[in-house]
């Protein structure tokens, strides 16, 4: 059973160097230097080309054991979770340039972010969830493999209200099935079509807001595909959201809205969306 690990949280190291003419019991250089020890250089990577076996280990923002000793990660319904393996040699060295098998049994839809593994051994990708049941995402390369579950939740099932079902409205399911790039600069974004034909046209979307001022009514907000629950987290990442400037201020809910608007499809993106609304105001029948 591989086990799944927590990425932690990098924070700054301050090397306190001793002061000049004050003997070090570790040995290091009265002058202030650093020890053997210290300078010891961590191996770098291996190419993949040069190894024959490797450890997959799968990386997550977060999740739990079930009973089976499984990792399993809870997930509302078209909603977006970031998950990595990293790939190493049996002796701990990180793998670079390794293609891992991905596949998924169920209704998720993967996608990837990286197509091999970096210098540190890892490779990105993204699942975003379908419709409710336990979805099984399997990396594997030869006989190493390491598996994630995804617990998919209906908002129903998790007591949230659904977006309406508006006759002629834009889907998030159209919306979300965009492909995304990303890149140094920001993101790149491949639309179908259907939602290309859509760029400039007055639509309607249906989905919850996602307050950006500290005000009562909202002029300047997101409407997400799920409701929001986290302000360092979009729900259905930057495909599940939809950036709005409305032309009069609309009272923050936390049940679904229905806007309508001039919209604007994004493909090079340096704020992390990738569709807009302009000129929104909402529609009450």
């Amino acid at each position: 059973m591989k086990s799944i690990r927590l990425v932690p949280l990098l924070l700054p190291v301050l090397l306190l160097m001793p002061h000049a003419g004050a003997e070090s019991a570790s040995g290091a250089d009265p002058a202030g230097g650093l020890t053997a020890d210290e300078l010891a250089v961590e191996p770098g990577p291996v190419s993949a080309y040069d190894v024959e076996e490797v450890v997959l280990e799968g990386i997550v923002e977060f999740g739990y054991q079930d009973a089976q000793g499984r990792y399993v990660l809870d997930v509302l319904e078209r909603d977006r979770v970031y998950l990595s393996v990293r790939i190493t040699t049996p002796d701990g060295r990180p793998v670079e340039g390794a293609v891992p098998d991905l596949s998924i049994d169920g209704t998720s839809r993967l996608e990837l972010r990286s197509l091999t593994s970096d210098s540190d051994g890892v490779m990105q990708f993204d699942v975003v969830a379908g419709q409710m049941g336990l979805d099984v995402v399997t990396a594997s390369i030869g006989d190493a493999k390491t598996e994630f579950a995804v617990n998919v939740i209906s908002l129903r099932a998790a007591g949230f209200p659904s977006p309406e079902v508006i006759e002629g409205a834009v889907s998030w399911r159209e919306l979300m099935s965009a492909k995304l790039d990303f890149t140094e600069t920001g993101m790149v974004a491949s639309f179908p079509q259907s939602v290309k034909d859509l760029a400039g046209e007055l639509v309607k979307i249906s989905g919850f807001m996602m307050p950006l001022q500290p005000e009562l009514k909202q002029s300047h907000f997101l409407l997400t595909s799920n409701p929001p629950s986290c302000f360092f987290h979009i729900p259905g990442g930057p495909a599940g959201s939809v950036e709005v400037v409305a032309t009069e201020a609309i009272e923050v809910s936390w049940n679904p809205v229905v806007l309508e608007g001039r919209f604007e499809p994004l493909e090079q993106s340096e704020v992390g969306v990738v569709y807009r609304l302009l000129d929104a105001k909402e529609v009450t029948n």
